[in-house]
């Protein structure tokens, strides 16, 4: 019976200070450019529904010069230009924050897996112990097979059957030898 491993409490990757900035700004920027994005929705609701009721409208210039000025519907579309700028600016920012993110999520990789290496190590040491003790049971078995053959027993079809594959590869031998089955 597996017995089974003890729970082990990841840490954020936000472990790294600086990874934790960078998160902290690119909540921020989303949480400005949501704002935006619903102030842009709600002016140009409004213009919208200025054109329906008014009609075509004077370019800002001209309703100066004829006199027809509406300053309320200068100003609704004075703010969707700025509201537009920070927009832009705005997801730029995103961007620049998202580079910086990724650039940064190797180095806090490498302290998360810091915090638990001695978990990792523990793990890897259990799994080359247990590979330790099936390549010695798999070097049992290929020795009484070769007895049996000494015999003049044909085990071919009883090999295929038999003889754990990944075993006989070198990759677990090799696995053993780099995380040290019974060593750990």
């Amino acid at each position: 019976m597996a017995k089974q491993s003890t729970q082990i409490t990841i840490p954020p990757l936000t472990i790294d200070a600086e990874y934790k900035d960078i998160c902290e700004r690119e909540l921020s920027i989303n949480g400005g450019l949501r704002t935006i994005r619903g102030e842009i929705a709600e002016v140009e609701a409004a213009i919208m529904a200025e054109r329906a009721i008014e009609g075509p409208r004077l370019r800002s210039s001209v309703a100066t010069l004829v006199g027809d000025e509406d300053t309320a519907a200068v100003d609704r579309r004075t703010k969707l230009r700025e509201l537009r700028h920070a927009e832009h600016d705005h997801d730029e920012a995103l961007a620049v924050i998202q580079r910086r993110k990724r650039g940064r999520l190797s180095h806090a990789s490498r302290a998360v897996i810091s915090a638990v290496r001695g978990e990792l190590d523990k793990r890897a040491a259990a799994i080359a112990t247990a590979t330790d003790v099936a390549l010695a049971a798999q070097a049992d078995l290929e020795s009484l097979l070769r007895d049996l053959e000494a015999e003049g027993v044909e085990c071919d079809a009883l090999r295929s059957g038999k003889v754990a594959f990944f075993l006989t590869t070198g990759q677990a031998a090799r696995y053993v030898a780099e995380h040290g089955g019974g060593n750990g």
